[in-house]
């Protein structure tokens, strides 16, 4: 395997930690009517088309953004509110990229909507730090978060905690960029390219641009992904779209 940055060092790996406000995440699943019968989440029936989401993380790439409109790819960019310049285009789909180290949840989604005149309804959190689904899941949808995209895995889902369905979708990632030492992120099946040929929808890309894939020792998915879902016959939506036509009205 060729190294963008020469091989992989070791180091160790540290864990930061989010200050979670207790009081208001404990209030808010007071509020979630629940049941005795609820005991188990609430998944997805799978599409009965083939369907890619392509996402992007930490910050905007202009060249990356005009090769997928040359090959009619529809994705969405999940960017640090630090990242939010004024190079990005009208009309992308652009979304929170909740960062545990860089202040608190209120403070990036006030600065998102200063960028965009508009709150943002999905979020991925930065490194994928989760402390557990009974803290993370509640802080995003107190705050208005519909759709969230930070776990690993193949089926979406509304999380039940203690007989309580939330109101909010995880979307989790299927495929990501290959890491060249120990990171958070992971591919479910032997290469990016497993879901396709399995049938999987649908699936969850994560394409970092190349600088991030650069600086971070990663091994960009993003032609063998491609490639696979077209091949597979996938259909390319953004998670805009996706949530409009298969999770909106699996919430009513």
């Amino acid at each position: 395997m060729d190294y963008p940055s020469g091989p992989p060092t070791e180091g160790p790996v540290q864990e930061p930690s989010y200050y979670f406000p207790s009081k208001r995440i404990i209030d808010y699943l007071a509020s979630v009517a629940q049941s005795p019968h609820l005991v188990e989440p609430q998944y997805l029936d799978p599409p009965t088309e083939r369907i890619a989401l392509v996402t992007h993380d930490d910050e905007f790439d202009p060249r990356l953004h005009a090769r997928e409109k040359d090959l009619g790819v529809e994705s969405t960019w999940f960017l640090l509110t630090r990242k939010l310049n004024e190079e990005i285009p009208n009309g992308l789909d652009v979304q929170l990229h909740f960062d545990k180290e860089a202040g608190t949840i209120e403070q990036q989604i006030a600065a998102f909507r200063t960028r965009f005149g508009g709150a943002p309804v999905f979020n991925r959190t930065h490194r994928l730090l989760w402390r557990a689904d009974n803290f993370d899941f509640p802080l995003l949808a107190s705050h208005g978060i519909a759709v969230d995209s930070t776990r690993i895995g193949t089926r979406p889902y509304r999380p039940c905690i203690e007989g309580r369905l939330l109101p909010i979708w995880e979307l989790p990632i299927s495929v990501v960029d290959i890491p060249l030492n120990l990171k958070a992120i992971y591919n479910v099946g032997s290469s990016p390219s497993a879901p396709f040929h399995a049938g999987v929808s649908p699936v969850v890309i994560l394409s970092h641009p190349a600088s991030v894939c650069e600086r971070h020792l990663f091994k960009s998915c993003f032609d063998e992904a491609i490639d696979a879902a077209s091949a597979c016959g996938y259909r390319f939506l953004n998670l805009s779209d996706f949530y409009d036509r298969y999770l909106r009205h699996a919430s009513e």
